[in-house]
């Protein structure tokens, strides 16, 4: 069953009151002084079938994910708003809906923002924040707008992706692809899966950790900064500067392809 738990919070101190800027009349108030904060917590637990996939779409927060028992998947989300005062806080929590879309072979959750007609309101004063389990070995998506995305222990195939923050994994051994535009990536790989892995980001550094005695065919490049790929055992195969690295990593393996606008590549081992 959903469940939801609110809670209110009241500063301990008078906070000065700053001016407002009143959008029309009749219409919410932008202002800096938001001193009241509403949440609400939701949670549900489904049971997932061996091959099934878990998609998880967010808007302003972030994903946390991490194994879970057997096959089921866990999902906890925290919603949290701020406002002039404790109704408008309530009003704006109440524009956060999560959306599920549920089968014994996926299990689908989406964050959906209300917008309301004569309402002037800032986004980033509403987040909902993703705390999910999935099994170790299912095939998993998620994406959020404003936020990051940190994965950890999974097997299966991964998909991450945000357009403001990063992305982070720590001891994926599964086929990976990750991007962000805004942001950097943090990629740990306790092995490269047969289907590879891909990483882009157009504004900010990558950084990936693998096995030295990983096989892989690696291709890197970078249009503003520089690949540094330490000592690690690369045999060079193709073109090789400075912004970009073509090589075989002992002997070479499944496709390990990294692309970057602006920021530095850095390949290290684990």
């Amino acid at each position: 069953m959903t469940a939801w738990i609110r809670r209110r919070f009241v500063p301990s101190l008078i906070i000065p009151l700053v001016v407002a800027v009143i959008a029309s009349a009749g219409c919410d108030i932008v202002t800096a002084d938001l001193r009241s904060e509403e949440s609400a917590e939701w949670k549900k637990t489904y049971t997932l079938d061996p091959s099934g996939t878990v998609e998880i779409g967010n808007v302003n927060g972030k994903i946390v994910v991490e194994p879970s028992e057997g096959n089921t998947v866990e999902v906890r989300a925290i919603k949290k708003a701020r406002g002039a005062t404790p109704e408008a806080a309530k009003a704006a929590l109440e524009r956060a809906t999560i959306v599920e879309d549920v089968s014994s072979s996926r299990v689908k959750i989406d964050t959906k923002i209300a917008r309301m007609e004569g309402i002037v309101f800032n986004n980033g004063n509403l987040s909902v924040e993703y705390h999910v389990k999935v099994p170790v070995g299912a095939e998993a998506k998620f994406t959020t707008v404003n936020g990051g995305v940190e994965v950890a222990g999974l097997k299966g195939r991964v998909t991450a992706e945000t357009t403001n923050g990063g992305v982070i994994t720590r001891d994926v051994s599964g086929q990976l692809q990750a991007s962000t535009t805004n942001g950097g990536l943090d990629i740990d790989l306790s092995r490269i899966p047969e289907g590879g892995v891909k990483l882009e980001c157009v504004n900010g550094g990558i950084k990936v950790r693998l096995p030295r005695d990983a096989k892989a065919n690696i291709s890197a490049s970078i249009v503003n900064g520089g690949i540094d790929a330490g000592d690690l055992s690369i045999e060079g195969s193709g073109e090789s500067s400075k912004r970009r690295l073509e090589g075989r990593m002992n002997g070479g393996g499944p496709r390990l392809q990294i692309e970057g606008t602006n920021g530095g590549i850095t390949l290290s081992g684990r």
